[in-house]
């Protein structure tokens, strides 16, 4: 597929998706195999696409998307699990403390744990067994997001369980209605 196809293929999506598997391309461009792989090194060549992860691109020519990028990455990172924001990025995002993490997100999965370094900052995936309605129960919906955000009391839950310092958290704002 001629470039100028391809990125004009990938900004038909705009303000929807930015974050592209190998077989969301695949069906995109309707090319498989040597072929696909061919326009996909062409594109990175060309910065129209960002490798993120293995079969993980980024479409660096849509406009702004209406989540922030590292969010729509770290979801397209766990496609099929239930990811929410927590830990140190929630408790930050909530004033439980008062650091602000810049260029990481801590995301709770049910998938695979792990550390994604990016372009636009780092994902950290920590795991988690709870179920489906636990989750639902103790997050709740953060408009703008590509993901749930944990509650303050979930928050220090996720944080207890995996260990975390509690050194730096305001523990009056834990306490206050949510």
């Amino acid at each position: 597929m001629k470039l100028y196809d391809a990125d004009r293929t990938l900004a038909s999506y705009k303000g929807r998706k930015r974050a592209f598997h190998t077989h969301e391309l695949s069906l995109a461009f309707g090319e498989e195999g040597s072929k696909l792989r061919s326009t996909i090194v062409r594109l990175v060549k060309a910065g129209s696409l960002v490798h993120i992860a293995r079969d993980l691109y980024w479409f660096d020519g849509a406009e702004s998307g209406s989540v922030p990028a590292i969010e729509e990455i770290a979801v397209a990172l766990r496609p099929g699990e239930m990811n929410y924001i927590s830990m140190e990025s929630a408790a930050s995002l909530w004033g439980v403390i008062s650091q602000i993490p810049v260029g990481r997100i801590t995301v709770v999965t049910t998938g695979k744990e792990g550390e994604f370094r990016t372009p636009f900052g780092t994902v950290e995936f920590v795991h988690t067994a709870r179920s489906f309605l636990h989750i639902l129960e103790n997050t709740v919906d953060y408009p703008g997001h590509a993901m749930r955000l944990a509650t303050k009391k979930k928050v220090v839950a996720d944080l207890l369980r995996a260990g975390r310092s509690l050194d730096l958290i305001d523990w009056d704002e834990v306490e206050d209605d949510e």
